[in-house]
């Protein structure tokens, strides 16, 4: 019997030829989605950076807060919420907690350049404009957002493991949000993601951590001190400086609630001179000591004894 052989050049499956999305790399996933699972009263926290967060609270409830000192807000399940960039997002279990979480970067493929320019700014007062202090938007699920995380969860079960293929889910996603839910609805959730102005904000986030100071981080972005500060005032709408203090704070509280890091590994890789200065930071920044802060969320560590304090920065 004579046996079929494909045309010269055409031996490759077609939906991994030409144009198709599943050719290239993911565009905006960082990593394949989580599906978590916490008992009654555990944490987890997450952090973003030039990146997005998106939760989906498939059973039971969470407590959440944002960036150390804003309200806690709680949820329940078959809610969506949207984690904003450069955020640290403590997630406490209120009850046998199971959600999904996609982390992804900003991107057009997603938002279909749909998104606000730049952030959100408050013109209603007479002085000058202000950046608007981020929260965690959040959107009831659609009868097509509960469908949509079923498929999830089954192709996470049967390890389909494919970061292009939950690449193009995400996408979906983007397509539903936008044909379930009024305008305003939809612009209200994704009010912090942006992608059209995303460059300057990225690498930001890219830099500052090998930065201790803002002429470091202005040689590494290749522009003076003054421009990074009129760059910083339109993106961001405080000063360099305020703002790495700020990034500063949040990484050395999620360290201390969500890692194993000694004080003094934790003074070490936020550049203090010593504990004791990592000490003199956390009371004037979040009114407690290391110790009490680490102490109040995950329990002491044994044997670890307060570092006595030297004088602050």
């Amino acid at each position: 019997m004579h046996k079929y052989s494909a045309p010269c050049g055409q031996d490759e499956d077609p939906i991994f030829s030409g144009q198709s999305v599943f050719k290239h790399k993911s565009a905006a996933l960082l990593s394949i989605p989580q599906l978590r699972r916490l008992s009654a009263g555990e944490r987890v926290c997450l952090q973003t950076e030039g990146d997005y967060y998106l939760l989906f609270l498939i059973s039971g409830g969470a407590e959440m807060r944002l960036n150390t000192q804003l309200p806690i807000s709680t949820f329940r399940e078959e809610e969506m919420v949207f984690v904003p960039m450069g955020s640290v997002v403590e997630i406490t279990a209120v009850e046998p907690l199971e959600f999904l979480a996609f982390h992804f970067l900003p991107s057009v493929h997603l938002c279909a350049r749909q998104c606000p320019e730049r952030p959100i700014k408050d013109f209603g007062s007479t002085s000058s404009p202000k950046i608007e202090e981020p929260y965690l938007a959040h959107l009831p699920f659609s009868p097509g957002i509960t469908f949509w995380t079923r498929s999830i969860t089954e192709y996470l079960q049967y390890s389909l493991a494919d970061l292009r293929l939950f690449d193009v889910k995400l996408q979906e996603l983007f397509l539903l949000l936008r044909m379930n839910y009024a305008r305003r609805m939809q612009e209200e959730f994704l009010r912090f993601f942006h992608c059209k102005r995303a460059g300057f904000s990225c690498q930001v986030f890219k830099h500052h951590l090998r930065c201790r100071t803002v002429d470091d981080l202005a040689a590494a972005l290749g522009v003076s001190p003054s421009v990074l500060a009129r760059l910083f005032d339109d993106e961001f709408g405080i000063s360099p400086m305020k703002w790495l203090l700020q990034q500063r704070a949040r990484h050395v509280y999620k360290d201390l609630i969500d890692s194993d890091l000694s004080l003094t590994e934790i003074a070490e890789r936020y550049y203090f001179s010593s504990s004791g200065y990592l000490s003199a930071f956390c009371r004037r920044v979040f009114g407690l000591s290391p110790i009490k802060i680490r102490r109040g969320q995950l329990g002491m560590v044994d044997g670890e004894e307060e570092p006595s304090e030297g004088a602050e920065e």
